[in-house]
């Protein structure tokens, strides 16, 4: 979350960069104050040797100089994880389903995988 004008907001990209040397758990904020345009960013690391977090907020003209080198260590983004969404992923359960005809016999057996985010996909027919 950002404050910025006396208002909090969230913000509308998450870059999650590679690990390099020294840091871990890299990710990058990108914002927008609502009240008054101005770019904000946030960069938060985790040191590997003692596990310190750091947070550094940037906005102004070190936002483009960041942006530049950063968006080289892009490893991927939250959009990309919402393109993602849509087959399903993580712990995942079966469903069958029976097609019957107008005589209510069954005519085909429909087996899917399916998620707890609600992401259905079709492995068979019989």
């Amino acid at each position: 979350m950002f404050t910025h004008c006396n208002m909090t907001f969230k913000p509308h990209e998450v870059w999650f960069l590679n690990d390099n040397e020294k840091f871990t758990h890299r990710r990058f904020y990108l914002a927008t104050c609502p009240k008054c345009n101005k770019g904000l960013a946030k960069l938060v690391e985790t040191r590997i040797s003692d596990g310190e977090t750091f947070y550094e907020l940037i906005g102004g003209d070190l936002l483009d100089k960041y942006t530049e080198r950063l968006i080289k260590e892009v490893k991927y983004t939250d959009q990309d994880l919402i393109k993602l969404k849509s087959v399903p992923y993580g712990f995942c359960y079966g469903e069958n389903q029976e097609v019957h005809n107008n005589k209510g016999d069954v005519i085909e057996i429909r087996q899917k995988r399916c998620d707890f985010f609600g992401n259905k996909q079709l492995l068979k027919k019989i």
